[in-house]
């Protein structure tokens, strides 16, 4: 039985980062809007063992700061990110210093600034800014959902008052996570084919990559702004990789991404099972981890997920994990979030119309398709330094080029843009197509390269300050002009790739990034 029953413009259930930003969103965009939140966990949430997807990437960060204006709070209570930083040995595994295996990442920070997010710390924030502006529903579980256009209804149960009150709203979002309770009900999801798994745990205190080194040349490299343990740190290996994330409240996330095919999941399931393994493929880090106080542990199988349909002209839309989710290399999951978001405040707006509900679901789909490029059939060569450099040249070049310019240029909610320029957007998923493809090549035949103590230095490469400082600088009335230059630049920078992928791969491998042709 009903014990009440409320009425609001929008209902989003989940009150995660995907629910609590686009409220947000909604509520600086659409203030008149009654927006209510429903989330199943109870506010103030954990800090540090509280969810993964901790680290930011360019889109979402410009997301959070400037569109969400939460610049202060990333600055003050978060932390600065030192880009991703990935380290790659050889054949004989690593166990005095960490100087021994070859560094990719960047000796300085680049132009636009991303964080690592503690998410308890960020989400409580939300919560915390949002309870003043609409109404949150936590420690609430969702009973059912119905679909109806204008008129559709969710049930609550509040299990410490034992009542349940019925939410009827005009517009529904799910950002329930990977429950996907509309995926699920309305028999949307799809397969991503991309089988692989994660296992993954926070400890208490800081795990600092440079105190694995006494090398003094080593530690020198950088330019101090950051420490290299503010960067999303990767130890790669063949079919694997395993990160390390500092969190501003002290702990440290740490996890392992792999294709079960190359890396059996009874032989990681465990902590002491993860250090087991380690031992023999990165001792250096398992020594670090062995002894550490661990405050969770978590299991994800089959990660990846589609959808064959996030947004509906019945005015219900999906958000975040709830939507589709790809890999977590990379860190893209804030980005589907901030697009996916943009998306719904727009149609929201405007009543979602369907041509606007069309585009907007082939456009997502295609950044979905564009991303999952990256990794289908990859993960093989995560052990040879040579795919990994250039893969990380070419996939930076593209999403900076392509994917953020968009959305930092506004172009995604704009329909006559992307009309005019759908020429020119097919031909670089084209390229970016047969680059992966390359890679994929290149990752069936790989070899375990690496373990030379060389350092590739991302912030040496003119083309990454030239694109981010066009993302923040470019002229708005200019910029199909400079969407056509970024084609033409990955057209060059296709080139390169092929050089150090090439027979001369290890003469580029000994010079600087800045020289390899396509990134000078």
């Amino acid at each position: 039985m009903t014990d009440s029953v409320q009425r609001h413009d929008v209902c989003i259930v989940g009150g995660g980062l995907a629910g609590l930003t686009l409220a947000r969103d909604l509520g600086r965009r659409l203030p008149a809007l009654d927006i209510a939140v429903v989330e199943r966990s109870r506010f103030p949430v954990p800090e540090a063992a509280h969810k993964v997807g901790e680290s930011t990437v360019e889109i979402t960060s410009h997301y959070l700061a400037r569109d969400l204006g939460l610049a202060e709070h990333l600055d003050r209570e978060q932390l600065r990110k030192f880009g991703l930083r990935l380290f790659c040995r050889g054949d004989v595994p690593i166990a005095r210093d960490v100087a021994a295996y070859d560094e990719i990442g960047p000796s300085a920070p680049l132009p636009i600034p991303t964080y690592q997010l503690d998410r308890g710390r960020f989400e409580n924030h939300l919560a915390r800014t949002w309870s003043g502006v609409g109404a949150l529903h936590d420690g609430t579980t969702v009973r059912s959902i119905e679909v109806h256009r204008g008129a559709h209804r969710v049930v609550l149960r509040n299990p410490g008052e034992g009542r349940e009150t019925t939410l009827r709203c005009r517009y529904l979002i799910d950002a329930s996570g990977r429950r996907g309770f509309l995926r699920r009900s309305r028999g949307t999801a799809r397969p991503a084919r991309h089988r692989h798994h994660a296992v993954w745990f926070r400890l208490r205190g800081r795990v600092d990559v440079e105190s694995l080194s006494t090398d003094g040349d080593w530690l020198s490299r950088c330019s101090g702004e950051l420490p290299r343990c503010a960067s999303t740190v990767h130890f790669t290996g063949p079919g694997y990789w395993l990160w390390l994330i500092p969190l501003a409240s002290g702990a440290t996330s740490v996890g392992l991404v792999f294709d079960p095919a190359r890396v059996p999941l009874d032989e990681v399931r465990g902590r002491a099972d993860l250090v087991r393994w380690l031992r023999l493929e990165h001792p250096l880090v398992a020594a670090e981890l062995a002894d550490g106080e661990a405050l969770d542990h978590c299991v994800l199988q089959n990660y990846a997920v589609g959808n064959s349909q996030v947004f509906s002209e019945d005015g219900w839309a999906t958000t975040g994990d709830a939507s589709l989710f790809a890999d977590p290399f990379y860190s893209p999951g804030g980005d589907f979030i901030a697009l996916a978001n943009t998306y719904v405040v727009d149609l929201i707006a405007r009543g979602f119309p369907a041509e606007r509900v069309d585009n907007y679901q082939r456009n997502y789909q295609a950044f979905f398709l564009n991303t999952m490029l990256l990794y289908r059939g990859q993960y093989a060569g995560f052990g040879d330094r040579r795919l990994i450099v250039a893969k990380t040249l070419w996939d930076y070049a593209f999403y900076w080029s392509i994917l953020a310019k968009l959305f930092f240029s506004g172009r995604f909610t704009d329909l006559e843009f992307m009309r005019r320029n759908e020429n020119l957007l097919q031909r670089a998923a084209a390229l970016h197509a047969r680059v992966q493809r390359l890679f994929r090549d290149q990752a069936a035949n790989a070899r375990r390269v690496g373990g030379e103590g060389r350092f590739f230095d991302h912030h040496a490469v003119p083309l990454f300050h030239e694109l981010q400082l066009d993302l923040v600088e470019g002229d708005p009335g200019d910029d199909e002009k400079r969407l056509t230059r970024n084609v033409e630049r990955l057209q060059a920078a296709a080139t390169g790739v092929r050089c150090i992928l090439g027979e001369d791969a290890d003469g580029f491998a000994g010079r600087s990034l800045g020289q390899v042709p396509g990134f000078g």
